[in-house]
């Protein structure tokens, strides 16, 4: 590093010569570092770092905000009670999820409404399922065969 030297006159007319550097000086001439300049080599050291491991960073990230999110959905019982009440077929075979150890299960206001029309309309499992979930898509603004209910829709 590059010092100055500056000199000054006292008044007891005696030269002293004062040094400036970017390091403090002991008497016996070793130096330590300003706390200034270790604070900076600190911050580009951890910028450094954050942008080395940023995609690392973001995916953590990502899988917080997912938990977070799953939370707020509850899964009451899982595919064992699932299976019990009957919510099970040739199309949607839960058995598997349970072989597999899937820890996920339906969304508990969808079975209600499901195992609602199983019992007073008489339908097999599929049937209240495909009923379901055309309700959902009609209350959602999409027709049966997928396209929107918007009237201002153009398509190609």
């Amino acid at each position: 590093m590059s010092s100055t030297n500056y000199e000054t006159s006292s008044n007891d007319e005696t030269d002293t010569k004062k040094t400036w550097s970017y390091y403090y000086h002991y008497s016996n001439g070793e130096s330590i570092v300003k706390s200034h300049h270790v604070l900076g080599v600190l911050v580009i050291l951890g910028l450094v770092l954050l942008f080395h491991f940023r995609h690392k960073i973001a995916e953590a990230h990502d899988r917080y905000r997912m938990r977070r999110r799953l939370g707020r959905y509850s899964t009451v019982g899982g595919f064992d009670e699932d299976l019990e009440n009957g919510f099970n077929s040739n199309n949607f075979n839960i058995e598997s999820n349970i072989h597999n150890n899937d820890p996920r299960g339906l969304l508990e206001e969808a079975k209600v409404e499901i195992k609602r029309l199983m019992t007073t309309q008489r339908l097999s499992f599929d049937e209240a399922r495909l009923q379901y979930t055309q309700s959902q898509l009609n209350r959602h603004g999409i027709n049966k065969d997928g396209m929107p209910a918007d009237p201002k829709l153009v398509t190609f």
